[in-house]
């Protein structure tokens, strides 16, 4: 003999069968974005160097000063896993002084930076956006360019922003007639240029802007 199911009992089974069966209108928001997002930081897997054939990288700076402009340009292949190539470095030549330094030099990067340059980068977090670089000052002017080249692709790190670590970042990579653009709002580019901070800099040069930064104070 089955027991007679109270009517207030059905009522309370109803309702949490239909509790679990429906599904919260937030959690579904939520998990229809986590389909529709994508791990973009695949784009920038530079770690494999056999793909990397050559590396420019531009730090330049513009503005109210007689050291106007600093550039600083690199051009590396890469052989046996180092960066190696030349430099052109200058200081000076529209300011109120006029002075016009420069230097172009050969520059070695050992594999151990290397790769530590390269494995950071890989790790930059990109997503889709419009580029709109952090300006909150005049004559202050960085103009920054990290760009890859391999057999099939191009990727291209680029900003112009005076926030910390120069963030954000536009990211663009070319691959054969498709060109992708993203954002990165983080500083990951910068720490990466870090690595190579002693293989870059050239203590004459610097030291004139050094000297004319504290003229300035």
């Amino acid at each position: 003999m089955y027991k007679k199911i109270s009517p207030l009992l059905l009522l309370l089974i109803l309702c949490i069968s239909c509790t679990q069966s429906r599904v919260d209108p937030l959690t579904e928001v939520l998990n229809q974005k986590s389909t529709q997002s994508q791990d973009l930081r695949s784009i920038v897997n530079l770690a494999t160097l056999q793909q990397v054939k050559t590396v420019e990288i531009v730090n330049d700076w513009n503005g109210y000063s007689d050291i106007t402009p600093i550039l600083r340009h690199y051009k590396f292949r890469l052989e046996r896993q180092e960066l190696i190539g030349n430099a052109y470095v200058a200081v000076g030549g529209y300011g109120a002084a006029g002075i016009r330094q420069q230097r172009t030099t050969k520059v070695k990067i050992p594999a151990a930076a290397t790769a530590k340059f390269l494995e950071i980068l890989a790790t930059t977090p990109v997503e889709t956006g419009t580029y709109k670089p952090k300006s909150d000052r005049t004559d202050d002017y960085p103009d920054l360019k990290i760009q890859f080249n391999s057999d099939r692709q191009q990727t291209i790190f680029t900003s112009t922003s005076q926030g910390v670590g120069h963030a954000p970042w536009q990211v663009v990579v070319v691959t054969g007639t498709k060109t992708q653009a993203y954002i990165s709002n983080s500083t990951t580019p910068d720490r990466a240029l870090q690595v190579l901070d002693s293989y870059l800099h050239f203590p004459g040069i610097d030291g004139i802007i050094q000297r004319r930064r504290q003229q300035k104070k």
